[in-house]
């Protein structure tokens, strides 16, 4: 719980502390009440009290026992009975609550206004009937006296006729909608006309709000030109009973607009579309002698109903439009809301309650200004007593959308309350309690006693005061991460990668916003059995993280950006030299940017930003990107094969740059490779050996043959591991003058065609030709297999052909059922002979060999 304190008057503000999740069970909420002291210490004034979105509109019911709140996402109405401080029940709707009331002393009977132009009536039972009316409803107040429900709306244009002429007597305005709910049927509405002024700009003028003197049997409506208009209940109809025109017209104007030009602070650019002057709110007193109206350009107008002149004009700051007034009788004060504050200041001068109610306000001197402007503000004399003299303001954490002063029964009205609530656009509804208004209702009376014993500290240590309040609201950062500590949240990507898709929509899987809260220890238990080695990999990765600190402390040479960047290495060099070529272009100051911002930087450290560049979609996008690495590689490739020959004896005797390790094209072999390979083989046949010329098949070879062989051996090791490594060195070398190696093709292609297509890069000969090297490569009884194998689908190959763009040609194929009933009929014949093998023969007489039968001799 929040306190403000100014001057004299303190705000308790009720509904601050961590919101906990709808979802939360029970036992939850208590474990985390015994381990946090600001969830332990908060106040929940009333429970559930919030909506998934954000709340719209509240009322209380005529007994005071109930709060009706209605609120998105999605609509609904939720109801809340204050004796239990809980929830009663929640209905879901179709469309948002514009306006609602209700129509009895309880929540029995209730009328709510849809912006569907839909008038929904709920009773016990649920939704008991659905009124359509014809244009938009924007307010909506009941008429008990009549038994009617009144509904202010859009304009509508209409036009009167007095004769069979045609002739126009009335200009187009508007109209109120009046259901008789007795009889269950429209009414005729109250229409008016529009004014000369409003007439230029708009022919139609619609109603912005209603408001019925709880005194008098009187209809105030505020309209959008600035007028508010009045009708009396008693005379809808003439003495026939029917309708009469001149009763269901307005009998007075009043004009605010007038009256309040020169005042407020709102925007000017907002002109345009709308009007400042337009009454957004309206209320009467409980005596039915004064009246409020609030406008949309930030200004409240006092009234007494027995003058047309105002007793004062207040200023909200802001120049918001003013969504609700209401006068607070027990303190003598008006209450008017914007969706920044709800400003308390007073509606009658007073001596005796004013040191104990009144403050002083930076804008109490523009509020005094104005009310003497206005023709009843002499009083407001800076000391607080005056008519309009600030008594507190009252500002929440979100946009105030709503408020009402609530009560309880002996007080349904909240005439004599000091507790506040309010809807605005947050989950959570607010509420805050004002002593200077009025003690706290009956329902809720611990109020007092908690800020009796707050009262009582010391108000002179501000200083101890304002590191309390730091305190507590740290403590109260902290809370909101405790109570989420025992729950991991996990996005639908997450949960279907560790299997957890059977969970969704059991009570193991709470669903909110883009994802689901998981109990913490199922998930460890969850993912434990899905990634088993998880442990092992964190456990090197700590240790390759340590190794690199290690390394990171020692002396080395300074690296640049792109060097030092963990992940995406070849970006950060792009970026950097692309940031230091000196150009003023716009993708030189992009990758300055990007390379200075902090919130870039885990592109280049988070392994999760890693770029592949192997992916389809990136090669697509980057083009230019592709052709320029392919390039580097080939350049790579081409410094590997100088440095082979740079400083080797062999090399730079032949001036040949072709490395035997490259990869040869398929197809293709090094031209007089094979006559190479046999005069070496030769040679090495030869040395170490005599052999005579009569006889060649005689080798004469010496006693120290083996070692020299294996010195020789030793040699050529030796001296290729030192070109490698020469070649390694001079990678960035480049010899000028190379000699060119020839190919040709090889003896596995089928021709000068085959050759022809494999230079060209075509696929089809290049697979060919590999086909062929490793059938010539498999042993004799496999090749003679393979060649039986494809022998038995001869006969079930078919030709189809296949069209292009701008080509045709013929493809051979096995169709795959006829491939798979061949194989299933073969693994039936194995399978049948295995059995028949396996299967133990019957032994008969015959098979032991007798030549004669032995028989019984009588």
């Amino acid at each position: 719980m929040d306190v403000v304190e100014r001057s004299s008057t303190r705000i308790y503000s009720l509904s601050t502390g961590p919101t906990l999740p709808e979802w939360l069970g029970e036992r939850a909420r208590r474990n985390l009440s015994k381990r946090d002291s600001a969830i332990r210490r908060r106040i929940e004034l009333l429970q559930d009290f919030q909506m998934p979105c954000a709340s719209s509109r509240l009322r209380q019911s005529h007994d005071g026992r109930y709060i009706l709140a209605a609120g998105t996402y999605h609509p609904r109405i939720r109801v809340y009975e204050l004796e239990e401080m809980g929830m009663k029940f929640e209905t879901y709707l179709d469309s948002e609550v514009v306006d609602m009331t209700f129509l009895g002393s309880d929540y029995g009977k209730i009328a709510m206004l849809l912006d569907n132009r839909t008038i929904s009536f709920r009773a016990p039972y649920g939704i008991h009937t659905t009124m359509r009316i014809p244009t938009f409803g924007r307010a909506m107040a009941y008429e008990p006296t009549t038994c009617e429900l009144l509904v202010a709306c859009s304009g509508k244009g209409r036009s009167t006729t007095t004769d069979g002429t045609g002739s126009r007597t009335g200009s187009d305005g508007g109209e109120v909608y009046r259901i008789n709910l007795e009889e269950g049927r429209f009414s005729a509405p109250l229409v008016y006309s529009a004014t000369s002024s409003s007439s230029k700009s708009s022919a139609v003028v619609g109603g912005s709000s209603i408001a019925i003197s709880p005194a008098h049997p009187l209809t105030a409506l505020g309209c959008e030109d600035g007028l508010i208009r009045f009708w009396d209940n008693r005379v809808p109809q003439n003495s026939s009973g029917k309708p009469d025109s001149a009763n269901l017209n307005p009998f007075l104007n009043l004009d605010v607009k007038s009256s309040t030009a020169g005042y407020g602070f709102y925007d000017d650019s907002n002109l345009a579309t709308q009007n400042p002057g337009e009454i957004r709110s309206l209320a009467f007193d409980a005596a039915g002698l004064n009246m409020v109206a609030g406008t949309a350009g930030g200004v409240v107008a006092l009234y007494d109903m027995r003058t047309s002149r105002p007793l004062h004009v207040k200023e909200h700051q802001y120049g918001l439009p003013i969504h609700t007034v209401r006068f607070h009788s027990g303190s003598g004060t008006v209450m008017s809301a914007d969706s920044k504050l709800v400003k308390i200041w007073r509606a009658k001068p007073s001596s005796t309650s004013a040191p104990a109610l009144a403050m002083e306000d930076d804008v109490a001197g523009t509020g005094g200004s104005a009310g003497g402007a206005g023709g009843g503000g002499s009083g407001d004399d800076g000391t607080g007593t005056g008519v309009g003299s600030i008594v507190s303001n009252i500002e929440g954490t979100a946009d105030f959308n709503h408020f009402i002063v609530a009560g309880d029964e002996a007080d349904p009205k909240g005439d004599a309350s000091g507790l506040v609530l309010c809807a605005g656009e947050q989950p959570k509804m607010q509420s805050f309690y004002v002593p200077a208004l009025g003690p706290a209702p009956r329902w809720c009376s611990f109020l007092d006693s908690i800020t009796e014993e707050l009262e009582e500290r010391d108000r002179a240590e501000t200083s101890a005061a304002s590191g309390a309040a730091g305190s507590a609201a740290a403590v109260g950062s902290g809370a909101a991460d405790g109570i989420y500590e025992d729950y991991k949240f996990l996005t639908r990507d997450e949960i279907e990668s560790m299997g957890m898709q059977s969970l969704v929509g059991t009570p193991l899987l709470r669903g909110y916003m883009h994802g689901f809260f998981v109990d913490v220890g199922l998930y460890n238990r969850i993912k434990a059995v899905a990634n088993p080695f998880e442990y092992e990999e964190y456990r090197k990765k700590k240790l390759k993280e340590k190794m690199e600190a290690k390394r990171a402390s020692r002396i080395a040479p300074r690296k640049s950006a792109g060097d030092r960047a963990a992940v995406n290495p070849e970006l950060a060099s792009r970026l950097l030299s692309k940031a230091n070529d000196g150009k003023n272009t716009k993708s030189t100051k992009l990758a300055k940017t990007i390379m200075s911002d902090d919130r870039f930087g885990s592109l280049f450290k988070n392994p999760d930003f890693q770029i592949d560049e192997e992916d389809i979609n990136f090669k697509l996008r980057n083009p230019s990107g592709v052709a320029e690495a392919r390039r580097a590689q080939d350049d790579d490739m081409d410094s590997d094969q100088d440095g082979a020959t740079d400083d080797g004896e062999e090399g730079s005797a032949s001036g040949d740059s072709y490395d035997e390790d490259d990869e040869i094209l398929t197809g293709f072999k090094r031209a007089g490779e094979g006559d190479e390979d046999n005069g070496d083989e030769e040679s090495e046949s030869d040395a170490g050996r005599w052999s005579s010329s009569d006889d060649d098949e005689d080798e004469i070879r010496g006693e120290n043959y083996d070692q020299v062989k294996a010195m020789e051996k030793a040699s050529k090791k030796k001296k290729r591991a030192s070109k490698i490594k020469d070649a390694t060195r001079s990678k960035d070398k480049r010899i000028k003058g190379k000699k060119n190696i020839m190919f040709e093709a090889d003896d596995y292609g089928g021709g000068a065609g085959d050759a022809l297509g494999l230079g060209l890069g075509d696929t089809s000969a290049s697979s060919k030709a590999k086909r062929r090297r490793d059938e010539i490569s498999l042993p004799l009884e496999k090749r003679l297999q393979k060649q039986k194998e494809n022998a038995k689908y001869t006969g079930e190959t078919k030709l189809i052909k296949v069209k292009g763009e701008g080509s045709t040609k013929e493809v051979a194929y096995v169709p795959l059922d006829t491939r798979r009933k061949m194989e299933a009929a073969k693994t039936k014949k194995a399978d049948e002979a295995a059995d028949k093998d396996r299967r133990r023969k019957r032994r008969n007489v015959k098979d032991l060999g007798f030549k004669t039968p032995f028989k019984n001799k009588m």
